[in-house]
């Protein structure tokens, strides 16, 4: 593809859309930190829509998140954010003719339709391949957390010692207590 940027190298983030995400909560129990794990996580495989909506160029990926589900995440890139339009379970299992993908008005009505069909039948994962978003972000929330006072004297104290902000560290060690508590389930 010489003269051309690959659009999902240059992602750095999400955009997500309320109403999308609660909507593919209630139909799938998928949330949107369950669907950007997934690109996280090896093996990623897109594809890119062989028939897309009127405006923008779809992706279909196949990706398992670190709790160990298969995800189908339909998707588009807005600027350099994946912006997620439908994620559901998935289970790469090619069939030998496929049926094609209908143009859609709206992210309504293709959320709808990958809501009711299974990926399987309309994109043929085997001409799919292995990618990486080398800049791609998860999406942060804030979030308010009352502690003791003591317990947070003492994280500033292992903090100080390793020479990184306290917040930071109590990122790491909830994402290896949340990583140990993975395995054992």
């Amino acid at each position: 593809m010489a003269g051309h940027t690959d659009p999902l190298v240059g992602c750095s983030g999400f955009e997500w859309d309320e109403a999308n995400a609660h909507k593919n909560w209630e139909r799938h129990r998928a949330t949107p930190e369950e669907a950007e794990d997934a690109f996280f996580n090896e093996p990623l495989v897109v594809r890119s829509g062989v028939r897309h909506s009127r405006r923008e160029k779809r992706y279909y990926a196949l990706g398992q998140t670190s709790g160990g589900r298969c995800l189908f995440v339909a998707f588009t890139i807005r600027r350099s954010l994946v912006r997620v339009i439908s994620v559901r379970k998935g289970v790469p299992m090619p069939s030998t003719k496929m049926k094609p993908v209908p143009e859609f008005r709206s992210e309504d009505e293709e959320r709808e339709f990958w809501a009711t069909h299974d990926s399987t039948e309309f994109i043929d994962w085997r001409s799919a391949g292995r990618r990486k978003f080398p800049n791609l972000k998860p999406s942060l929330r804030t979030i308010s957390l009352r502690l003791p006072v003591h317990m947070i004297e003492d994280l500033k104290v292992l903090a100080n010692k390793r020479d990184v902000p306290y917040q930071s560290l109590l990122k790491v060690f909830l994402a290896e207590r949340l990583e140990k508590e993975r395995r054992r389930a």
